[in-house]
């Protein structure tokens, strides 16, 4: 028994990466975000870079990868979890993006100058072999001209079974409002929490995306979360929520007027 026990040890200390099963790897490296998967992973040996390009690794597609917990999930029904707290990690996504693309720029020695910020997300979405279902991009990237409209495009044509989007601190106009609308429509799950997103723009999406069942516009500016025309709209989703959002947000400049006005009043 005890010269069973030995072999059995050595056995395990000999094993190798390589031997290990690649859906197991693949299982793994679902959990590593995209950062690694894309700088990292790959590199260290033929069997990792053969179970990361499984495309269950790229079903959930969250960028940038974050070291802190960054936001409530989502694409979950979870009470709990859709009422988390807005944290930090949210504030500094935009630079932790910035770094991140860089990064990823300067790896491949691609000329910055010539970096296409929808034609990398294009690219990562390529990945995933159309198994794409989830896709978080900062809200930076509605800044870009057209970017979001690109992207949404792009994933209409190759990932059929895509179903959340989370574009958070964004500006959600109409040409985003109307791409979503064109290219996926039926999505059950958006994130637009703490966006510039006008009523006719949410109503746009209310009234058009018939799937959803969760939808997060909170504290965002542009409607009112008490407005009666939206809520009546949103009654079919099981998961709205909308609380915080405001048609205008005073500014620290806006608080200072009134402050003055207040004052002048009682004088």
């Amino acid at each position: 028994m005890e010269k069973l026990l030995n072999l059995n040890s050595k056995r395990q200390r000999d094993r190798k990466w390589e031997d290990l099963d690649p859906d197991c790897l693949a299982n793994v490296f679902v959990k590593v975000g995209i950062e690694s998967l894309l700088l990292f992973v790959p590199f260290v040996c033929k069997s990792w870079y053969r179970a990361s390009q499984n495309p269950v690794c790229w079903e959930r597609l969250v960028f940038p990868d974050s070291e802190e917990e960054a936001t409530d999930d989502p694409w979950s029904l979870d009470d709990n979890a859709a009422n988390l707290p807005w944290t930090y990690a949210n504030h500094i996504e935009g630079q932790r993006f910035d770094y991140f693309v860089r990064r990823f720029a300067r790896e491949f020695q691609i000329n910055w100058s010539r970096f296409s910020i929808p034609s990398f997300i294009k690219m990562v979405i390529n990945r995933s072999g159309g198994n794409a279902k989830f896709l978080k991009i900062p809200g930076i990237c509605s800044h870009y001209v057209n970017a979001i409209e690109k992207i949404l495009e792009h994933i209409s044509k190759n990932c059929k079974g895509f179903v959340g989007l989370h574009v958070a601190d964004a500006t959600i106009g109409t040409s985003e409002a109307s791409a979503i609308v064109k290219f996926v429509p039926n999505l059950k799950y958006m994130c637009f929490r703490q966006s510039c997103l006008g009523k006719n723009d949410l109503l746009m999406l209310l009234k058009e995306c018939r799937e959803l069942v969760l939808l997060d516009v909170r504290e965002c500016e542009g409607f009112d979360e008490r407005d009666e025309e939206i809520l009546k709209l949103a009654s079919h989703i099981s998961k709205f929520r909308c609380k915080g959002s405001k048609t205008h947000v005073l500014s620290d400049n806006d608080l200072e007027v009134e402050d003055r006005d207040v004052i002048e009043i009682d004088e």
